[in-house]
């Protein structure tokens, strides 16, 4: 928590800090000066963020961390979407990444909590909590009040809850593989899961309390392709969901067949390979920088990790450590890598950015957090240097 304070503190500009402060931590803000130049002014509010407690804390440290998620490439690229068009001069002269959140969290909290939202479903996207299936192309979602209440109750059978339930759902769009803008559905459901009691402090006297944690189900619906992505905890309710979803708001039954997931073998990099690739993509060159490796069935690994500007390859430096006792050469398998691809300069960075793509197996890939360009060349010469495959 202290990690994102700090970061939102040290990154927003003089004016924006005032703006938070002031609007939501009057008393941290009353004790700022505000005319003491930006440094002392960042040295004060570190200093008070450090010794304050309760609930301002608890604001403070969760909206910190709100804005923070959002800074990755992902969340700025979703961010950008659910600004209005009158509204992007404004939003251009914003300092950065941090700035640009916070403009949104201040300005609509409606806008900010969809974009968190989208955030929220595109990271979870092929990891242990989402599973895609099969479902009708071209339908208009019937999104009325009966067809609403409809799905509702068949959730609350599924779950086998009696609570309360929010179902909301919107449109907007997500890039394919192509680079094309294309719209989804998405659906977020919020349901009350079962009671339970927690210890809570009456004045001087320890009460028991019952509360009902919120659970939360997403769903997106591609109209073009039909495919239904659900997000929710345990795997046996997902294809449940898929199948009363289409029933009931695209009103055309389905099986639930699964959409195969892909998965990751990196074990070839455990030798140097050609990892090759178009010029026409804008790469000057692409180098395995990053490899963790350990003994079949142990939890103890070995990380070797060369700088970017290293020239030797990889693999020539864990020779020289280790010689004989080389891990590469000596059968350890590959738990990660990180392959560093280098852009040539351009307008953007004149000295060419590099793109890491850090991998795991079986289905661990930080591309979901990069920018959907580099999402896509990442997924292409991934499968071109045969990393990804297609399980059932």
């Amino acid at each position: 928590m202290a990690s994102a304070v700090n970061r939102l503190i040290k990154n927003l500009p003089e004016k924006s800090l005032k703006t938070y402060f002031s609007g939501v931590h009057s008393g941290i803000a009353e004790k700022i000066d505000w005319d003491a130049g930006e440094r002392e002014i960042r040295k004060a509010l570190l200093e008070i963020s450090s010794t304050i407690s309760g609930d301002s804390l608890a604001v403070l440290s969760s909206d910190a961390e709100r804005i923070d998620a959002l800074t990755d490439e992902l969340g700025q690229s979703i961010l950008k979407h659910f600004v209005k068009d009158d509204e992007l001069d404004d939003y251009y002269q914003l300092a950065n990444e941090h700035d640009r959140v916070l403009w949104m969290f201040l300005k609509d909290n409606s806008r900010f909590t969809e974009v968190e939202d989208c955030w929220y479903v595109d990271t979870k996207r092929q990891g242990q909590m989402w599973e895609a299936f099969i479902g009708p192309g071209n339908i208009q979602i019937a999104a009325g009040e009966t067809q609403q209440s409809t799905f509702e109750e068949k959730l609350k059978e599924l779950f086998r809850s009696a609570g309360r339930m929010k179902v909301e759902i919107c449109e907007r769009t997500r890039s394919d593989a192509d680079e094309n803008e294309i719209d989804i559905i998405q659906i977020i459901v919020y349901r009350e899961d079962l009671p339970s009691t927690q210890l809570a402090f009456e004045e001087e006297n320890l009460v028991s309390r019952i509360v009902r944690p919120v659970k939360e189900v997403a769903l997106t619906y591609e109209p073009t392709t039909g495919q239904i992505e659900i997000i929710a905890e345990g795997k046996e309710h997902r294809k449940s969901i898929a199948i009363v979803f289409s029933e009931t708001l695209l009103q055309s039954p389905i099986d639930g067949e699964n959409i195969p997931l892909k998965q990751y073998d990196i074990q070839r990099l455990l030798n140097p390979v050609v990892l090759s690739f178009d010029p026409e993509d804008g790469i000057e060159s692409v180098r395995v920088t990053m490899l963790k490796v350990a003994r079949p069935n142990s939890n103890n690994t070995v990380t070797l990790d060369v700088a970017t500007k290293e020239e030797r390859r990889i693999y020539d430096i864990s020779k020289e450590y280790f010689g004989d006792n080389d891990p590469l050469k000596t059968g350890f398998r590959l738990k990660q890598v990180r392959i560093s691809i280098k852009f040539v300069p351009d307008h953007e960075s004149r000295r060419g950015k590099v793109l890491h793509v850090t991998i795991r197996e079986p289905n661990g890939c930080d591309l979901k957090s990069k920018s959907q360009k580099e999402k896509l060349i990442g997924e292409k010469y991934l499968e071109r240097w045969e990393l990804v495959e297609t399980v059932q």
